[in-house]
């Protein structure tokens, strides 16, 4: 659930060499997200943007996914 001081537009993500991802959450940029994932124990293969996270969404939705 989001605060009233984060943004939906700013959310990043930690894919997962077993295909799951875990919310980070407003980090503002790489460098901090990176620094979350590696405060939560998390060990991520890919850190996934806002603007990335929001490409995914609307080519799914493109494709009916």
């Amino acid at each position: 659930m989001l605060t009233q001081h984060e943004s939906l537009s700013r959310q990043w993500f930690a894919l997962h060499d077993d295909c799951t991802i875990t919310a980070l959450g407003d980090c503002g940029d790489y460098e901090a997200a990176d620094e979350i994932a590696q405060d939560l124990g998390l060990d991520p293969m890919w850190l996934i943007s806002p603007q990335m996270a929001k490409e995914w969404v609307d080519t799914f939705k493109s494709r009916g996914v």
